[in-house]
């Protein structure tokens, strides 16, 4: 079983994106019962070699996070060290040089919880939109401006001011944000891997941008790290079978989907499945899938 988790919440991002983000407290209790199950938790690189080698112990269990938000350093490390749990952090490197969110997650946290049915986007390129497409009517705008990560960022905190929202706080609180290379570099030392998501979070069908996708990723992590990353996740689970030969070019030994299910010794080390795990699962739920009840 390959678990996956994007975030744990430093405020409320679990109400706001329960299927994102998963509270404080339910990891903690999913980590008990994991241990309660006995389950044998490897390392990443561990548990897809011994997978080919149909040599893995009985319950095993590799733990991976996507994206590389601030979270983990702040909330899952913590509680995966008191555990004594291995775990792999898919790092998309953009934003690590920003000190800033990530731009549409942002947006769509502060128009839902404004509790506004509507925005005024008219200096955005639209009108008043119902708060359920804002973020699509503002990316759009932005992609047309052509706007790079520190403008997103200014237009980010004029809706703030806005919506009545204290951006400075936001932004001091991490909410929303990637890893700085220090920190990635920290999350390593205390024995975590640091593997590929892409550099800009997207999966182009052009050979070369995919591959400079990858290598940027991989440039940025053996930079932050000093270590070679060898396993990759497709970012939001994207994926096409153009992509096998190319990740191969790159030494990639094994990618991981969002397709639920278990990993098996005949699975596509390039399609492996894995059980996203998130806040509105119950803890009831989680246990089936610990059993093989909940596939």
């Amino acid at each position: 079983m390959i678990l996956c988790y994007h975030g744990v919440s430093l405020r409320d991002e679990h109400i706001w994106r329960p299927g994102l983000y998963i509270s404080a407290e339910r990891f903690v209790r999913r980590l008990e019962m994991l241990r309660s199950f006995r389950a044998n938790v490897l390392p990443l690189t561990e548990a897809v070699s011994r997978l080919r080698a149909g040599t893995l112990p009985e319950r095993s269990v590799a733990i991976t996070f996507d994206d590389g938000f601030f979270d983990f350093q702040a909330q899952a490390l913590p509680a995966l060290r008191r555990f004594g749990y291995p775990s792999t952090v898919y790092l998309t490197t953009h934003y690590c040089q920003h000190r800033a969110p990530i731009f549409n997650l942002i947006t769509s946290y502060m128009f839902s919880r404004s509790g506004r049915p509507t925005i005024d986007l008219h200096d955005f390129g639209g009108g008043t939109e119902p708060a359920s497409i804002a973020v699509d009517t503002l990316m759009s705008w932005c992609r047309k401006q052509n706007l790079d990560t520190p403008a997103k960022d200014d237009v980010a905190r004029a809706l703030a001011s806005q919506l009545g929202f204290d951006y400075d706080a936001l932004l001091g609180s991490r909410i929303l944000q990637i890893l700085s290379p220090d920190e990635v570099a920290n999350v390593a030392r205390a024995g975590v891997a640091i593997e590929l998501h892409t550099h800009r979070h997207r999966t182009p069908r052009d050979r070369d941008l995919f591959l400079r996708e990858i290598r940027d990723n991989k440039a940025r992590i053996r930079e932050y790290t000093g270590r070679e990353p060898i396993h990759f996740c497709y970012p939001s689970g994207d994926y096409a079978a153009e992509f096998f030969p190319w990740l191969k070019e790159c030494g990639i030994e094994s990618a991981t989907t969002c397709v639920r299910g278990l990993a098996k010794i005949d699975s596509n080390p390039l399609l492996l499945p894995r059980l996203l795990d998130q806040e509105d699962i119950e803890d009831l739920v989680f246990e089936s899938w610990l059993a093989g009840f909940g596939l």
